[in-house]
């Protein structure tokens, strides 16, 4: 592909970012905060679906003092589905879904997050999307969550939440609304790449 042929930016100041409408996911979320509510989750995915891949940590902000992954977030069609893994461990129907190939999970900055996963259960990794590996091969110069945000989608997502608590006892509207919003990028990121026939086989 030609350089006049590339849909986007390939980099983005802060300034330009700051100045773009600021974005967080309101629509279906749903917060599995506790075995019930994961007794009655039903979740319908096609072969080759796209899913929304994202983790929080609770930070830690002494020498030597490290916390497991609190959190798994997944971006489905019409939804995000919320796991919170130090309430209710880790969930058979994560583990199905991170393990199976036919689901492609895409994230941003991948591997400390799967290897923090695989800490608390052994899986198979299968179908994980990184877009920090594939952006630069497109030719993006900016990547992360913040600036393909803009890039991509024209939109300011606030990263205030990231080093919140996410051991809280009650997770707040704003940390909600902060862990779906990152999974809901990563998927919306890719979808639009796919539109522009930017992905091939060999990116993932």
């Amino acid at each position: 592909m030609t350089k006049s042929a590339f849909p986007y930016k390939r980099e983005i100041s802060k300034e330009e970012i700051f100045n773009l409408n600021q974005y967080s996911y309101r629509n279906k979320t749903r917060l599995i905060d506790n075995p019930s509510k994961l007794d009655k989750l039903k979740v319908n995915l096609n072969k080759g679906e796209i899913i929304g891949f994202d983790t929080e940590t609770r930070p830690a902000f002494k020498k030597g003092v490290f916390y497991d992954c609190s959190l798994v977030q997944l971006a489905l069609p019409g939804e995000v589905i919320l796991f919170r893994l130090n309430k209710i461990g880790f969930p058979p129907i994560l583990k199905d879904i991170l393990s199976n190939k036919s689901l492609y999970k895409i994230g941003i900055a991948l591997h400390d997050d799967i290897l923090q996963l695989k800490k608390l259960e052994q899986f198979e990794p299968k179908s994980f999307v990184d877009l920090n590996v594939i952006c630069p091969k497109m030719g993006f110069e900016s990547i992360g969550a913040k600036k393909l945000s803009a890039l991509v989608l024209g939109i300011n997502i606030s990263k205030r939440q990231q080093v919140s608590n996410w051991e809280a006892n009650k997770l707040s509207d704003a940390q909600i609304r902060y862990a779906a919003t990152d999974a809901w990028i990563c998927r919306e990121i890719f979808l639009d790449f796919r539109k522009q026939n930017l992905i091939s086989q060999d990116l993932i």
